[in-house]
This record gives C-alpha cells, structure tokens and sequence, in this order.
C-alpha cells in the first residue's frame, strides 16, 4: 500500500505523524559538559590557534635543530611557540566562557516557561473566581476586567518566555554546532572555589598577553647583550637599552592589568557565591511554607486556590535561585579567563 492509495484523512494523519517525529528528532538535549566539548571541536578561533600551535612547534623544532640557526632565531621560534601555547588556552577558556553563558541563558529561559506556565494557570483561576464573585453579586465587572488583563498579560509573558527559549537555542547551537532545537538537559552541578587569590597570581604567567610581555622582554634583553660589546655602534646599544625599558614598563602594564582583572573577577565570584546562599535559603523557606500549606489544604482550612498561589512562590524561588547558580557558574568562567586556567569543573583541564 502507498501512501497515494490512503484515504485523504489517513494521508493527513500519516503526514503529521511524520512531522511530529523529524520534530522530536531534532530537538536534542545536552549537558553543559557535552555543550563545552561540542563548542570546542566546532569553533573557529581555537581552530585556527590549534594550527598555529601545530605551524609553531614545527618552526620550533626545525630552529632549534638547525645548526646554522642563530641565537636570536631560536629565541624567536621558542617566543613563537609559548605564545601559541597560551593562545590555544586563552581560546579554549573564551569558547568555554561562551559557551558556559549560552547554557546558562537557555536553562534559564526553559526555567522560566515552566514558571509562566504556571502564572497564567493561577491567572486563569483569578479569572473564574471573578467571574463566580460576579454571578453571586460579590464582585463588579471591573474585578473581572483586571482579572482578565492579568491574565493576558501573563499570557504575553508565557509567548515571550517560549520566544526566548527559541532564541537562546539557536545561540547554543551555532556555538557548538549542536541542532537548532537544542535543550539544556539538567542543571550543571557548582564547584567550590577552594583556590586562593595569591594561588591564582602565581599561575598569570601563562596568560597570552603576559607570555607576550614576557617574550618582549626576553628579546630587548638578547638584543642589548649582542650589541653590548666594543664593534657594535654605541647607538645600536642605545637603542637597544631603550626598547628593553619599554618592553619592561609594558611587562608591567600587563602585569598590572590582569593582577586587576583577576582580582576583579574572583571577588565577582565571591559574591555570587554569597547571593546563591541567600537564593537557596529563600528557596527552602518556600519549599517549607508549601508543604505547610498542603498539609493546611488536607486538613480543609484553606482552598486550592491559595495552594497554587503557595506554589508559584515556590517556583518563582527555584527560578531565582537556579538564576543563582548560573551567576555562579558565569562568574566561574569569566575567572577562568582571568586566570588562565579552568575553574568551572566543566570541561576538565583545558
């Protein structure tokens, strides 16, 4: 039997029974984990630092090894080489940052559907209660009226909510390569900042804009040693001495800059941390007044309606305090940058 010999009720129904499957298929789930690894294989940037990684190592390799080669030209392939070992990193970290806030975005734009949902059911129940105040003379139209704009307004909220769960797939997906449907599938766990600030200075050497200060400096240092001698032009080593205290006041500046931004960046996590506590306890007091209130509910002393207002707090608290922990985790990631190093404990050691 083909398709063409169904009835046009059967055809329709097997066409939409097909839609809803390629549907389905290509709406995917993904952890913040599988996210990150995906991001990394598929961005461009860390792409093109992998393969002057992989030019550098073997320019480095071939200077070294040549015996003609010259002092000054194996410093500079060995300079070339740590500078493309930190880009690498410095790419990995930035894709790892990016990709850690559009999973965040989208989780929290799933979150808040959920809750949205929710407030236009209780909308939808202020709207019949209204309604029956009406009928037995216990409510004007107006009560009506307000009780109707509040549920349209919920209403554009929940379309609004669905739109932004659209969008921030589509910005996951083009970052990792994923399906335009994608999903967040689960909440990443947050790791404890057991690292101190003086732990993370020791480790900014490796920074790219640091490696760079320093590779400048080492090589106004070379330049000053070849001309320091009695026939090199006085001038040449003059010149020389005054590239290597620029490149010293610019090792310096560099210093100081991600010193800031470090500090910066690991107090922003220290708060947020902070602010998650604060989130989670206002979530378990909610979770408490709920289970209160269903017991109340059981015992007759107070209606449904009251419940499921009980229980949008309660989501509304979930909500802000998996905002929390996606502040934590974002705060994580941009002090990953700022130090160099994966403190996310997503995406092992990058």
């Amino acid at each position: 039997m083909t398709i063409m010999t169904l009835t046009p009720f059967k055809r329709t129904a097997l066409l939409l029974s097909a839609l809803l499957v390629t549907t389905a298929s290509a709406q995917t789930t993904t952890t913040a984990t599988n996210a990150v690894a995906a991001a990394l294989s598929n961005n461009a940037d860390v792409k093109t630092a992998q393969a002057n990684l992989d030019k550098a190592q073997a320019a480095n390799k071939a200077a070294q090894a040549d015996p003609s080669s010259l002092v000054a030209a194996k410093l500079s392939a060995s300079s070339a080489l740590s500078l493309a070992q930190a880009s690498l990193r410095g790419a990995k970290l930035s894709t790892l940052q990016s990709t850690v806030s559009a999973y965040t975005a989208l989780l929290e734009a799933q979150q808040n559907v959920e809750v949205q949902t929710l407030q236009v059911q209780v909308d939808t129940k202020g709207v019949q209660v209204a309604q029956t105040k009406l009928n037995i003379g216990n409510a004007t139209n107006l009560d009506v009226q307000n009780a109707q704009n509040t549920l349209s307004a919920s209403q554009q909220a929940l379309a609004d909510a669905k739109a932004q769960v659209t969008l921030a797939s589509g910005k996951l997906a083009t970052l990792t390569g994923l399906n335009s449907g994608v999903r967040a599938a689960s909440v990443p766990t947050v790791p404890k900042l057991s690292v101190s600030l003086a732990t993370l200075r020791n480790g900014l050497g490796n920074l790219a804009s640091m490696v760079s200060a320093n590779n400048d400096v080492a090589s106004a240092q070379l330049n000053v040693k070849l001309a320091n001698n009695d026939f090199t032009p006085a001038r040449t080593l003059q010149d020389a001495q005054t590239a290597l205290a620029n490149a010293q006041r610019g090792l310096q500046s560099a210093q100081s800059s991600t010193n800031q931004a470090l500090a910066s960046a690991y107090q922003t996590a220290q708060n947020s941390y902070d602010l998650l506590g604060v989130a989670q306890n206002r979530e378990a007091a909610a979770q408490k007044t709920y289970n209160q209130d269903a017991a109340r509910l059981k015992s007759g002393t107070i209606s449904a309606v009251e419940l499921q207002n009980t229980q949008l707090t309660l989501k509304k608290a979930q909500y802000s305090r998996l905002q929390a922990q996606d502040n934590v985790l974002e705060a994580l990631a941009t002090l990953s940058v700022a130090a160099g190093q994966n403190l996310t404990g997503i995406g092992g050691g990058i």
